[in-house]
């Protein structure tokens, strides 16, 4: 009985603190020539993703399309709304429809 306790009470501890969001905003410096290239390419350069870094996101060309699939989209077929989702990259818990149309749920930092 001890050791399921203790093996519960180490769980507990190990869950949260895998769900922690002590990370630093602003980890990274933004680098110029990438903010220009992300520019150039029709994308907005900021700060996203648990890890606070400076990334490109992008918009997609068929953002909005109605989808029943993943094969359908660029990126995401989003199961909520059945459409495209309009940029890349995407953080967070995302659900949505892979290649099949079955629905999956992915969480990016």
């Amino acid at each position: 009985m001890r050791l399921i306790t203790a093996t519960m009470l180490f769980l507990s501890f190990a869950i949260q603190a895998s769900c922690q969001t002590d990370i630093q905003p602003g980890a990274d410096k933004p680098n110029a020539s990438g903010k220009q290239v992300c520019e150039a390419k029709g994308g907005t350069y900021e700060v996203a993703g648990r890890a606070r870094s400076h990334v490109c996101i992008l918009p997609l060309p068929d953002a909005g399309k109605t989808c029943e699939t993943a094969s359908e989209c660029v990126g995401f077929c989003l199961s909520d709304t059945k459409q495209c989702s309009a940029v890349t990259p995407q953080f967070g818990c995302i659900s949505h429809l892979d290649r099949v149309g079955r629905l999956q749920t992915i969480c990016i930092d």
